[in-house]
């Protein structure tokens, strides 16, 4: 006899509900939920918008910017090589003190996005720009004036881990900022820790025949002797210190005060409303006239260069007696962070020309052998593009994975488009 098992067959009809779910719930003989080559295909789709998005749009961005497509220099000066220098400003690294009232979860996929988008973008500028000397503006941190000495570490080492520096290059980044170690209340502790991983606050540097001044205009500004008498006295002795032969450029973190309806913001700035004159907790937006007046007076430079603004402003200090007479152009770098209210983050390019010939020749010069710098904002990748892409593409990814359980039959055509769009793209 034959004692093999049979299905038993159901009793009655089946109902038109029960098919829909059998349809459902049970594939075709031979299908799968998921095709393999569905999954191949869209993990190759991540991989290329990926790549656009973490390489191939950085690259092109970067390259915009080569010297050789906006120096130009001649004469005399096309024969030399000259220092390029390239200024970062404000990266304040995202931390707990950032966005306080963001969930964990967000707060930290925001900070990890940040720090992707700030070391992207610094290892391409490295690479492809090579600049002889990358010089930081202050507010390396956004909570450091409020972190304990562990946690103060932690995040410095964070920071180098974005920012590694690169072998026979220079790297300045001794300038504080507000959001390193305060405005108002600044506690000595913070300004010592600060000097004792990043360097002196107070210094000046030679660089392409010129001299660059580095003033912590933060603590000259402050009412304790014991915060603002090293940067006061540095600045009254340093005439005596720096070659009078060679022109002068001023780095602050604080923009220095102006009258921003006389002394206006060029093109390059995002807000339209006048650059703002106000203070509040633990910030200023200018230094007091005063210092911004012994600074210009005695120094005389060619050229300031500040941060904390996040926004770009170029402008021009005049004379207030005689607003005809220019004292100093001052830059105002634009910030390099996604986080800092700005669309468009860049850096700016420095690129400093001043051969020196100490027995000069008797002949008439150009007028563009007296232009010894030019400078150059360089734009990064819109920050939020390839966020939205991101977001965009794992949503659609998401419903097609749902959609494929749902109805198996999905997958497989699915699966066939995708073949046909590889061979019509081969």
């Amino acid at each position: 006899m034959n004692f093999r098992r049979r299905d038993r067959k159901p009793d009655g009809p089946v109902s038109s509900d029960e098919k829909a779910e059998a349809r459902i719930l049970r594939p075709r003989r031979g299908h799968r939920l998921l095709s393999p080559k569905l999954i191949l295909g869209l993990l190759v789709y991540f991989l290329v918008i990926i790549h656009f998005f973490e390489r191939v749009r950085v690259k092109s961005a970067v390259n915009v910017c080569q010297w050789d497509n906006w120096e130009h220099w001649t004469g005399e000066k096309a024969e030399n090589t000259p220092h390029r220098i390239a200024f970062i400003a404000d990266p304040q690294l995202v931390d707990d003190h950032t966005y306080p009232k963001l969930p964990r979860l967000l707060s930290y996929i925001l900070r990890r996005m940040s720090d992707n988008y700030l070391h992207t973008n610094y290892k391409f500028m490295q690479h492809y720009l090579d600049p002889d000397t990358v010089i930081f503006l202050g507010d390396m941190f956004d909570g450091g004036r409020e972190w304990d000495d562990p946690m103060w570490l932690d995040e410095y080492k964070r920071f180098n881990k974005i920012f590694p520096k690169k072998a026979n290059r220079r790297s300045i980044r001794s300038l504080p900022g507000n959001h390193d170690i305060g405005f108002q209340n600044i506690a000595s502790h913070n300004v010592e820790r600060f000097a004792a991983y990043f360097g002196e606050p107070n210094d000046f540097f030679e660089l392409g025949n010129h001299t660059i001044v580095q003033l912590d205009t933060i603590s000259m500004s402050h009412e304790d002797p014991a915060i603002h008498t090293p940067s006061r006295q540095f600045l009254s002795s340093l005439n005596s210190k720096i070659n009078p032969t060679m022109p002068r450029m001023v780095l602050t973190h604080v923009p220095l005060y102006r009258d921003p309806n006389v002394e206006t913001c060029g093109i390059g700035r995002e807000k339209s409303r006048p650059f703002p004159l106000m203070r509040g907790h633990q910030y200023q937006t200018v230094i007091d006239f005063s210092y911004t007046l012994q600074i210009l007076s005695q120094l005389s430079p060619e050229i300031v260069f500040s941060g904390d603004d996040h926004d770009y402003c170029d402008m021009h200090h005049v004379d207030y007696s005689d607003n005809s007479k220019t004292l100093a152009r001052e830059i105002s770098v634009k910030s390099a962070s996604m986080t800092n209210g700005i669309k468009y983050p860049a850096i700016q390019l420095l690129s400093l020309n001043n051969p020196y010939d100490p027995n000069p020749k008797s002949k008439l010069a150009s007028p563009d052998d007296t232009t010894t710098y030019k400078t150059k904002m360089c734009y990064m990748p819109t920050p939020y593009t390839g966020v939205k892409i991101y977001a965009l593409s794992y949503l659609l990814a998401v419903g097609i994975l749902v959609a494929c359980i749902v109805y198996p039959e999905l997958s497989w055509i699915l699966a066939g488009f995708t073949e046909v769009l590889a061979a019509l793209h081969g």
